[in-house]
């Protein structure tokens, strides 16, 4: 009922589209946020909780939905895995007054693509609706159904020449020369070989590259995304971390460069917050706790289990960059003494079966005798 009226009441009628929709479980949010959104032009519906938001995104589907972190029931974490099932060009805003570098970096691994703190102004709100409208026209094009188009022609060495003189006379425009471009290509090549060393595939150089080109190119999206603005620093090395699983020196040195800023500044942040990561990092980060409590009750022994699953050590990323182990001091879980954390799910004393199980989960798990 609660959905039917406010949809009826400010649509005109159910099934129609809306802009924005607003789950929050603060009534004067909600408000606040429509007012300033439908000034701007965006129709714009509310509610409550989870429940009731992801049933309104069901019937309307927005373009844009901002949701609360913490309602009671279900979380606003639990809504963002559940919008892009709905519908994968819908846009999902995090708007929380329970703002963590932890609670940014897991909301737009599930999906979120700006992450708000309260109390925030209202130009913040539609500057971020702004975008997120437009990555959201970006997404509905890339899931329409493709068009059949005739296979390209392969390159050949006259198209790579002719790309190359268009480059050329690009640097003319911009004042610079042929030495210039070359110096450019050097250095980046560099940047590609020392990836390459980094990465232990020094034989496959020209997947490397494409790679670093890939690297930039998203780099240049997430920049683009917030404007090249300097002060955008720290959201576009989460943006970045969020979408890589670490940051690789190559995409340092092209942030710095792109917005100006000093990169002894861009690296000061990258090593003052845990949530980033210098050295390539796996999608799953397994972290054992050595504390005392966990230490007294058997961590070595989960260790040593974990080690031979995972074939890699503590501090070690496997060879498909799906797994990063590493130990901690202390989780604060004593009481579930010894612990073990796979991303944000956490596991008591477990048994060398039931590690197997959920490593296989992931995707991989190196075929051991089970036992307990």
């Amino acid at each position: 009922m609660y959905l039917n009226e406010v949809t009826q009441s400010r649509q005109g009628g159910a099934g129609s589209r809306a802009d924005v929709v607003v789950i929050d479980d603060e009534d004067s949010m909600c408000e606040g946020c429509r007012q300033v959104l439908e000034a701007d032009g965006y129709h714009t519906l509310t509610a409550p909780d989870g429940p009731r938001g992801l049933e309104l995104v069901q019937q309307v589907h927005p373009r844009i939905v901002l949701v609360d972190l913490r309602m009671p029931g279900m979380s606003g974490m639990d809504v963002l895995a559940k919008v892009s099932d709905i519908d994968p060009a819908i846009v999902s805003i995090v708007i929380t007054g329970y703002a963590s570098i932890e609670s940014a970096v897991q909301s737009m691994k599930i999906g979120a693509l700006d992450f708000l703190a309260k109390p925030f102004r209202p130009e913040q709100l539609l500057d971020s609706v702004r975008r997120g409208m437009e990555a959201s026209r970006t997404r509905e094009q890339a899931v329409a159904p493709p068009q059949m188009e005739a296979p390209p022609r392969p390159m050949e060495a006259p198209d790579a020449a002719l790309r190359g003189l268009e480059v050329i006379g690009q640097y003319y425009s911009l004042g610079l020369g042929k030495r210039d471009l070359l110096d450019e290509l050097r250095h980046l090549e560099g940047e590609a070989q020392f990836l390459a060393e980094t990465l232990g595939r020094i034989k496959e150089k020209e997947q490397v590259l494409l790679e670093v080109v890939t690297d930039l190119c998203l780099v240049d999206e997430m920049i683009a995304r917030h404007e090249y603005r300097k002060s955008a620093l720290l959201q576009i090395l989460l943006d970045v971390q969020t979408r890589l699983n670490w940051l690789p020196r190559h995409a340092l040195k092209w942030i710095s460069r792109r917005l100006k800023v000093p990169l002894a500044s861009v690296y000061t942040i990258a090593n003052f917050y845990e949530a980033f990561s210098l050295v390539p990092r796996g999608a799953h980060l397994v972290e054992i706790c050595t504390g005392t409590a966990c230490h007294v009750r058997g961590a070595s022994g989960v260790e040593a289990t974990v080690t031979a699953i995972l074939g890699i050590e503590p501090g070690q990323t496997d060879a498909e960059r799906l797994f990063t182990l590493k130990t901690v001091h202390c989780m604060g879980c004593c009481a579930l003494a010894p612990v073990i954390k796979i991303d944000d799910r956490y596991f008591s004393n477990p048994t060398m079966k039931e590690l197997q199980k959920v490593f296989a989960s992931y995707g991989q798990a190196k075929e051991q005798p089970c036992q307990s």
